[in-house]
């Protein structure tokens, strides 16, 4: 396992024990246990319980998993669950809306740099450059191919 998993099970842990034993009580002792042996021994976070986990430098996969502590073991009635569940939905659809504008493939090129005139200017004489080298180079025959051509007329004869 790697160590941002055991760094997010150390938070995890931290924060159930913030909580206290009634909410500990109420997770399977399985799933406690499992949290306590993964965790990561060097990490241990010590958080405020009057400061918002957000502002205290905890992950979001953190959150998260309390998050779902909360809607499978700690919510005492379906009406509860139910204004959880509405509520990760309207968070989720929140977090499309803002992926589907911020990747929305018609508006990719839309806040890209026009060039100015001074840049087209540039480009045009470029190209007008480009145009006369080529007029200017002239098509010569290689060394061998010329060899080639008098050795076919040679035979030719």
């Amino acid at each position: 396992m790697n160590t941002k998993t055991k760094e997010i099970y150390s938070e995890v842990y931290s924060v159930l024990n913030m909580l206290g034993n009634d909410y500990i009580n109420k997770i399977p002792d399985n799933l406690y246990k499992m949290i306590k042996q993964e965790k990561l021994e060097e990490y241990n976070p010590k958080y405020i319980f009057t400061i918002n986990l957000e502002e205290q430098k905890i992950k979001k996969e953190s959150i998260a998993m309390i998050a779902l502590f909360h809607l499978n073991y700690w919510c005492d009635s379906n009406e509860e669950k139910e204004k959880l569940r509405k509520l990760f939905k309207e968070n989720e659809n929140k977090y499309q809306t803002e992926l589907c504008e911020k990747y929305n493939p018609d508006n990719i090129f839309k806040n890209r740099c026009k060039p100015n005139v001074e840049n087209q200017e540039t480009n045009n004489k470029n190209q007008e450059k480009i145009k006369n080298a080529k007029e200017i180079i002239k098509y010569k025959e290689s060394i061998f191919k010329r060899i080639l051509n008098k050795i076919k007329m040679f035979f030719n004869k």
